[in-house]
């Protein structure tokens, strides 16, 4: 049977709580079910990759790309991804459901093609616009995105792919040694809300 590989000790005369990760079928589970959901968002990347492909081809490659990475770590944290790349998996995880959120909210200016039509890469699997006249899908706009920038609109496949990966993230996350997590917990935290604050400074001033 396959197990999860993480550390098991620090060097002699350093071990700590806070280090101590635990280990056994729990930690096993735990990144299991990580990897079911990351299989699930790539999945999804991989059903609307064609789509991409036919409006904007580097939007179909990135997506490829994504999924053969997200599957990747599927099998890899199911058959035992190693302790030391947890942290990245943790950093790359956020970091995609940080482009999707700036992707349904201030616009990537990445498709000109679409720029200011308020669909974005949106198509079947996007919902359509429910305001006559209004952008994207209605959700608030950065003041200053401009023209550039293409909004997307929030479909059900793409719910269910961030909240997999927001699934697989809080258990990446939960895999760390304590210290660590709290570490990267905070940092995750600190970003969010900036991001936020930076979101409402610009929204309403």
């Amino acid at each position: 049977m396959s197990t999860t590989a993480l550390p098991s000790s620090s060097s002699p005369g350093t071990d700590t709580a806070a280090d101590a990760v635990s280990t056994g079928p729990g930690l096993a589970a735990q990144a299991r079910a990580a990897g079911a959901l990351s299989c699930i968002a790539a999945l999804v990347h991989l059903a609307v990759a064609p789509e991409h492909f036919a409006e904007w081809a580097p939007a179909g490659v990135f997506l490829i790309v994504v999924a053969a990475g997200q599957l990747w770590l599927a099998q890899a944290l199911w058959r035992g991804l190693s302790a030391r790349l947890v942290p990245a998996a943790v950093l790359l995880t956020a970091g995609l459901v940080g482009l999707y959120v700036a992707s349904r909210t201030i616009g990537l200016p990445v498709h000109p093609d679409t720029a200011g039509q308020g669909l974005g890469l949106g198509g079947s699997h996007h919902g359509g616009s429910q305001v006559p006249g209004g952008h994207g899908n209605g959700m608030p706009i950065v003041p200053g995105s401009g023209a550039e920038a293409a909004v997307e609109t929030v479909g059900t496949l793409d719910l269910v792919c961030v909240v997999a990966e927001l699934g697989a993230l809080a258990l990446l996350v939960g895999m760390l040694p304590v210290r660590q997590r709290r570490s990267v917990g905070n940092l995750l935290l600190a970003v969010g809300l900036c991001g936020w604050v930076v979101w409402g400074l610009v929204r309403f001033t």
